[in-house]
């Protein structure tokens, strides 16, 4: 089956299969994403997984924004342009997710395999903790 042949006789660039079989292909592949990224993805499993998922939407969003503009469908073209917009949220999210994450005061605050370190500052400014992983014996 062929997808898509491009250009057509007339110039033009068609898809050979239907919207609807693509979005579902491609959600399904995003679903299989995020599920194979969340179970390898320690520590910090959530955020990590989150900016693989938005990764993904980043991708996907904007593939699908320049294909709908590019084949003149305002409404692909949008849903592409909010997908993208979504994804880049969910980046932010998880970036400050896993800021929070690693902001510690005393080491049960970190995972086992790590360790609370006073991380210092330059003169003048505040020093913080952060999960470091732990040294060797």
């Amino acid at each position: 089956m062929v997808l898509a042949e491009w250009p057509w006789p007339d110039g033009s660039w068609h898809n050979a299969c239907p919207m609807g079989s693509i979005l579902k292909r491609a959600s399904l592949l995003l679903a299989i994403a995020g599920l194979l990224g969340a179970g390898c993805a320690r520590p910090y499993a959530g955020p990590k997984t989150l900016a693989a998922l938005g990764a993904g939407l980043l991708v996907a969003g904007g593939t699908t924004w320049v294909t709908g503009d590019h084949e003149n469908h305002g409404g692909v073209a949008a849903a592409g342009m909010a997908t993208t917009a979504l994804g880049a949220i969910a980046m932010f999210a998880a970036g400050g997710w896993l800021a929070i994450g690693v902001a510690c005061t005393e080491d049960p605050d970190c995972p086992r395999t790590e360790e609370c370190r006073e991380i210092p500052a330059p003169p003048g400014g505040v020093p913080y903790h952060q999960c470091m992983p732990r040294q060797g014996p």
